[in-house]
């Protein structure tokens, strides 16, 4: 103790909780307090235990963890990582911590629909992969459910358009859709492409589809439609959406594909343009992803597919604070999972700030948004 009410932490854990906040311990301190001389001796080592409490709550830590010589070891949640790119980088640190927070999401919403008296979603797994199903099948039952049509991607004037609507679309039978480029709401903490382009939770009752924000806007329809055939297939698990002829991934791919690109359709626009670019503007998918079907279908070599997938250049968003709030904290969290919790925390049935911890804003935000939604 260096005074009558401070507290000395390890320098160890005070940089590991400011890395966890996405600070510098600087930073840090001016987030808990206003004068120049506290934060000079939060830098140092030394908090008061109200200070502990509110920095433990600020990073989402048990208060005991700040005590430790060593910043914990935490555990990273399970879940299959099924990318098979010998390139991509491990999964770090901000991945889990974006994994934790979907996954607490996901058990609200379950415990939700279980006092809700809600029935289990018959598509998750209705599909099993060891059967050797027809994927073709597949993508049919899935647009079948999603009621989708040439005319809706016809009105879709762009791909992010079109990602709306399937979004809109998978929301509306059961499965919380979360697009975001950052962790939580934290803009210094952007998602990395290199790591992954989304993950699937096939759940029964709550199935989670997650998309990186992060990836160029005519990546995100294939990156949906891949995790959508993780729901049908019931396989959880992290992908990159890499083209691989064997596994649960390479039979995704193909299954998006057929989704969002009926074999039938690539052949007769090739036929009648034999235009890469022609075909991924129609069909609201990046030039690889169209050459990638060209290729499984035939129609074009190996070679032929390589150069394109060469010459591809990723145009990632860079999202940053600005926006539209009311648009990008429903598309972060799930439009579904939003409305139905700003609705149980205006109505009483859960507190204000368990909502606001949820959504990762602040509780008069959440009064706010109850008016725009």
């Amino acid at each position: 103790m260096a005074t009558m009410d401070a507290l000395r932490i390890s320098p160890n854990v005070l940089s590991w909780a400011a890395a966890k906040a996405g600070e510098s311990v600087e930073s840090l301190a001016q987030l808990l307090v206003k004068r120049q001389k506290d934060r000079e001796r939060i830098v140092s080592g030394e908090l008061t235990f109200p200070q502990l409490q509110r920095l433990a709550q600020h990073i989402r830590v048990p208060v005991g963890f700040l005590f430790l010589d060593q910043p914990p070891a935490i555990a990273n949640p399970p879940i299959p990582d099924l990318r098979q790119t010998v390139h991509a980088d491990p999964l770090s640190a901000d991945f889990f911590e974006l994994l934790r927070d979907v996954e607490g999401k996901q058990d609200w919403f379950k415990d939700y629909l279980f006092d809700q008296g809600a029935d289990a979603r018959a598509f998750v797994g209705s599909f099993w992969l060891g059967g050797r199903p027809n994927l073709q099948l597949i993508a049919e039952d899935i647009r079948t459910h999603l009621r989708l049509t040439d005319i809706d991607r016809a009105k879709s004037r762009t791909p992010g358009a079109y990602f709306s609507l399937l979004a809109g679309r998978a929301e509306d039978i059961g499965i919380l859709v979360m697009k975001s480029g950052i962790v939580r709401s934290n803009t210094k903490k952007p998602l990395s492409v290199a790591e992954f382009r989304g993950f699937a939770l096939a759940d029964r009752h709550a199935p989670v589809v997650f998309v990186n924000g992060r990836d160029a806007e005519t990546a995100w329809c294939f990156t949906l439609a891949h995790e959508l055939a993780h729901i049908w297939l019931g396989v959880s698990g992290v992908s990159d959406a890499t083209h691989n002829p064997e596994g649960v991934e390479a039979a995704c791919n193909k299954i998006a594909g057929e989704l969002l690109a009926r074999t039938d359709d690539v052949v007769r626009m090739w036929d009648e343009t034999h235009s890469i670019d022609a075909m991924a503007r129609y069909f609201r998918i990046s030039r690889v992803a169209t050459a990638r079907r060209l290729f499984d279908l035939n129609k074009i070599n190996r070679d032929q597919y390589l150069e394109v997938a060469r010459l591809a250049v990723d145009v990632r968003k860079d999202e940053g604070g600005g926006g539209d709030p009311w648009a990008t904290i429903p598309a972060r969290n799930s439009r579904r999972f939003t409305k139905v919790i700003v609705g149980e925390a205006m109505n009483g049935n859960t507190m204000l700030r368990d909502a606001a911890r949820l959504l990762n804003i602040k509780p008069d935000t959440v009064v706010a948004l109850s008016r725009e939604l």
